[in-house]
């Protein structure tokens, strides 16, 4: 059984110029100890989606229209507030894209690592400014005793992540959702904290879902991975099978925009336009425009994400024809 089972989840944003599709009708899996990878270009739901889930997502102007969403036995989507406040913060965490913006800058770096253990495990507050202070020791950061009564604007961008990883694993939950946990910081901080994650799933033996535009940090972190776009998941396979074989024309089009992936004198491509407008309703499959293999039956037919081998699923009608 899943640890968490996404199915059929759909969420928009009613606003002045009309509805935004932003998640429509993503299902999907994550289980106990198992990192899946949710890649796409940006607006392509990937935060939505896991905000959606976490409920944090602002009511309104976003609404979750349909989709159930199961952890534990719960689905988070219907539940109480009071039940997925327990949930949230304590059982599933988030690192968030920007750890400036989501650390509260009025607040020291141990007040905020401190109060989730207040809130959910009924810590003492000499207990858990012990448990504050191993935190930010495992996650390297030194003088963990002073630097908790640093401010977020006293540490730079690679140590606010750090905080923001201690901060989501002090409570040791059993999933931990990663939203772009390497966004602006250089390459090798950015390879520093994918190892932390890594080295601190194994020793808590937590589940992660990564979400990322970077494909080679799916390559070197990820079992599963789950291609979105246009608020849809257009392909989701194993790895190492979509790397292989990549079977929607999408995936085909990031993967040989990624350096290196081709012949070194070859230029890198690009793909031709622009994701669609969620407002409109979109017709057909929603790459068909952009897409160099797209025929009539693209544009007139919506694509089920329907398995085409073994674990491996794609919403592209000529792959599932056996004609890409």
């Amino acid at each position: 059984m899943p640890l968490l089972d996404i199915d059929d989840l759909r969420t928009y944003f009613h606003t002045r110029a009309g509805t935004v599709r932003a998640v429509d009708g993503i299902s999907l899996h994550v289980a106990e100890g198992e990192t899946l990878g949710i890649v796409g270009e940006s607006g392509s739901g990937k935060s939505v989606a896991m905000l959606s889930v976490l409920g944090l997502i602002p009511q309104p102007p976003g609404r979750i229209e349909a989709g159930r969403a199961v952890y534990d036995g719960v689905d988070l989507l219907h539940a109480p507030q009071s039940r997925l406040r327990r949930i949230r913060g304590s059982r599933i965490t988030m690192i968030f894209q920007d750890p400036m913006t989501s650390l509260n800058p009025y607040m020291t770096i141990g007040a905020q690592i401190i109060e989730p253990l207040r809130i959910h495990n009924g810590a003492s507050r000499a207990d858990a400014r012990d448990q504050a202070v191993s935190a930010l020791q495992r996650v390297g950061i030194q003088d963990a005793a002073e630097r908790l009564r640093s401010f977020p604007h006293q540490f730079s961008g690679g140590m606010r992540q750090r905080v923001m990883i201690a901060m989501a694993l002090v409570t040791r939950p059993r999933l931990l959702i990663a939203d772009e946990p390497t966004t602006a910081l250089d390459v090798t901080v950015q390879a520093q904290i994918l190892d932390l994650i890594r080295e601190l799933q194994g020793s808590l033996g937590m589940a992660v879902i990564l979400i990322t535009h970077d494909l080679g940090v799916v390559a070197g972190n990820c079992a599963r991975v789950a291609v979105m776009y246009a608020g849809r998941i257009v392909e989701s396979a194993a790895t190492d099978a979509l790397f292989a074989t990549p079977r929607h024309p999408y995936t085909q089009a990031l993967l040989a925009a990624l350096p290196g992936a081709r012949d070194r004198d070859a230029p890198l491509e690009s793909i031709p336009g622009f994701p669609p407008d969620l407002i409109a309703p979109i017709v057909g499959c929603p790459f068909a425009p952009r897409c160099v293999h797209a025929v009539d039956a693209c544009r007139e037919t919506t694509p089920a994400l329907e398995e085409t081998a073994p674990g491996h699923a794609t919403a592209c009608i000529r792959a599932q024809r056996g004609e890409l």
